[in-house]
């Protein structure tokens, strides 16, 4: 059978994007223009006004418009309800936001049109789009509504609306443009489909029934690159700001639309063996019995370097390295696993043994062994010990760790005396070229080092998402383990410049999390050396955004120093790159 040949979006595509005029979707759309400069046919049920009412003009504040709607209608005699009058507002609204998003398409390079339909009347739609079918070879279809109820609660017309704009409006493009025309088909799926969530049984399901028919279709018609992406909730679109408030409350991370748009971006440029991938974390589980009896676990795991291609920038004398916040990663997906609603909230007495090399005669199955220490029905409290098998059959230990995990998250506090005065700072591109630091551009994402004295420093940090693919067995989940390598990066920093020295991680005798760190969004690492001698640094380094709102506090992380590092931090490429799976 021969391989089909994959060929990336381009100038020559043309993508019809459902619901693709306003939110989300249309963020994904203006970045599939910037990447590919694609024509784009955006469609949903939204009006695209020409000119507005002068009631409208040049005017922004929703207060605004309505008050200046109420007055217009009221001197023609007309009578508005609240509800018509939000209706009205609601218009010009989204009026706009179509006009900007075909504006940015065209700005980043694509080519742009929006026609006014309803993908569930098939022959409304056909004739919309009849002249524009035979060019299309592409499809995003993001359309979707919701109708959150308990299922005691739903009426039969609200899963007749959801399933209907989900499952039926994609039936319908199909019909129009059958998959035998397209090289692409994007639908956008949800975790729900995946996890479940209480209130949308409807919206699960039709998500679900986008996930299998995106393996069906993979199965059927191999040349076309069909993808069905389980999002999580992207920090815009359906996610308002109450629920935004709400799930950061429960310290789940939203996806930013840098991120999000950028893992897209990332799918469509190389061939995907997976039609179907889960992006972001599920919604809360219910609550649980949690039972007294203290458990113990043994899990296993192949680790192997051509499943993990991040490690291609992280290596030290022509050896990719486990980042020990990797390990910490390890850890703390691993106990969240064995209890579902239960989230990362600290972890204590981390310490390296032997990290892990991936060389030749390295090992390459590895065993966590945990023991729950304490529980309850708030917290579980896990230690445990990563190792591996010598030739000779000897247990060699790796990492050890204790992991507490929370049902509830304490709200982040603040830090207290921080500075980000730029006291003779410098360049994060000088400190990574340099070889000061050896991370490749995966791990490079200190911007600025804004001041450092014998006492710690402050580090500006910004770290561009990258395909969750390259993230391998290592994905960012609750945990941002990329994030947290940047931020510890500051203690490579205050050793070479106090000290003239450098060093890796040794121990870390506590660190504390109240949110995850995010891609793509600029944060901060303040270091505070508790002790420092020739031979080693202990600091705390407090992770945390410009109001000083903290993300992460590690408490007395310790690095051994040695200047015969300076030489293998040098040589930082592979010596040989493997075939990545």
């Amino acid at each position: 059978m021969n391989k089909i040949q994959f060929i990336p979006p381009s100038s020559d595509s043309h993508f019809l994007v459902s619901g693709g005029g306003k939110g989300i979707t249309a963020e994904n759309a203006i970045a599939l223009a910037k990447a590919f400069h694609a024509s784009f046919t955006l469609i949903g049920r939204s009006a695209l006004l020409d000119e507005e009412s002068t009631w409208a003009v040049n005017l922004t504040d929703e207060a605004e418009l309505k008050k200046s709607a109420l007055g217009y209608f009221q001197a023609q005699g007309v009578k508005l309800t609240p509800k018509d009058m939000g209706r009205e507002v609601k218009k010009v609204l989204s009026s706009r936001e179509i006009h900007s998003t075909l504006d940015r398409i065209h700005q980043a390079g694509g080519t742009a049109r929006y026609i006014q339909v309803d993908i569930t009347d098939l022959e409304a739609l056909e004739n919309k789009i009849s002249d524009l079918i035979p060019g299309i070879n592409g499809i995003l279809h993001g359309a979707g509504v919701l109708a959150d109820k308990f299922i005691e609660d739903k009426q039969e017309a609200d899963f007749d609306l959801v399933y209907g704009v989900k499952i039926g409006g994609l039936k319908n493009l199909l019909q129009l443009i059958p998959p035998e025309q397209l090289d692409y088909l994007v639908l956008f799926s949800s975790v729900a489909g995946f996890y479940g969530n209480a209130g949308q049984a409807d919206y699960s399901i039709s998500n679900e029934v986008l996930n299998k028919l995106a393996h069906f279709l993979k199965l059927t018609h191999p040349h076309c690159q069909t993808l069905s992406l389980g999002w999580g909730p992207w920090d815009g679109g359906m996610v308002t700001p109450q629920l935004k408030r709400i799930l950061t409350k429960k310290n789940i991370p939203l996806i930013s639309v840098a991120e999000g748009t950028g893992i897209l971006v990332d799918l469509l440029s190389s061939q995907q063996e997976n039609p179907q991938y889960v992006i972001g974390n599920p919604m809360p589980f219910p609550s649980r019995t949690i039972q007294e009896e203290l458990k113990q676990y043994r899990l296993s795991r192949n680790l192997l370097l051509q499943f993990n291609p991040f490690l291609v920038d992280h290596v030290i004398g022509g050896k990719a390295v486990l980042p020990t916040v990797c390990a910490v990663a390890w850890f703390i997906t691993s106990c969240e696993g064995l209890y579902p609603g239960y989230q990362f909230f600290a972890v204590r007495n981390y310490q390296v043994f032997k990290g892990i090399v991936f060389e030749n005669g390295a090992p390459e199955d590895f065993l966590l062994e945990l023991n729950e220490i304490e529980k309850n029905s708030e917290s579980v409290v896990f230690e445990g010990k990563i190792s591996s098998e010598t030739p000779d059959g000897k247990l060699r230990y790796h990492y050890q760790a204790q992991v507490e995990l929370r049902k509830i998250i304490p709200a982040r506090p603040m830090i207290d005396n921080f500075n980000l005065s730029k006291d003779n700072s410098l360049s994060g591109q000088s400190l990574y070229e340099s070889k000061v630091l050896f991370h490749g551009p995966r791990f490079q994402g200190i911007r600025k080092v804004l001041n450092i004295s014998p006492s710690g420093l402050t580090t500006e940090c910004n770290l561009d998402p990258f395909n969750s693919q390259d993230m391998g067995q290592f994905p960012a989940n609750t945990f941002n383990p990329y994030m947290a390598d940047v931020h510890l990066q500051s203690m490579l920093i205050w050793a070479h410049s106090q000290r003239q020295s450098i060093g890796l991680p040794l121990t870390i005798a506590g660190g504390i999390q109240y949110q995850s760190i995010p891609f793509g969004e600029t944060s901060y690492a303040t270091l505070r050396v508790k002790s420092s001698t020739a031979h080693k640094l202990v600091a705390d380094v407090i992770s945390h955004d410009q109001e000083g709102h903290i993300y992460t506090e590690v408490i007395d992380a310790e690095i051994t120093l040695n200047n015969k590092l300076k030489d293998l931090f040098k040589n930082n490429q592979l010596e040989k790159k493997p075939v990545w799976k």
